[in-house]
């Protein structure tokens, strides 16, 4: 696993996978096959497409949307969380604001 401990700015399509420590001034899409596991913090949304698998222990600040793929979250969510598909997982020690 690829491991990121600085600033990435803009869109990211991810298609591998990625131990991000830093933080993502942007939006993270999560392609099928791609495994992002966030310690850090991304400022924008996160899409889980169908297929991929993404761990949140940081935080976002946009929506994360699962379309199909793989969600776990035990950080903080500050912008929604959407369940469009796949499984989520929220677990106890997570802060998460859902869609209305």
């Amino acid at each position: 696993m690829r491991k990121e401990f600085g600033q990435i700015e803009g869109e990211v399509h991810l298609t591998d996978d990625l131990a991000l420590y830093g933080m993502c001034v942007g939006d993270i899409v999560v392609e099928s096959g791609g495994c992002l596991h966030l310690y850090g913090m991304c400022a924008g949304n996160v899409d889980v497409k169908p297929g991929a698998v993404v761990v949140v222990y940081g935080m976002c600040t946009g929506t994360v949307t699962n379309s199909g793929g793989k969600l776990e979250i035990s950080g903080m969510i500050v912008g929604h969380l959407v369940k469009d598909g796949g499984t989520t997982t929220v677990l106890p020690t997570a802060r998460v604001s859902v869609e209305p």
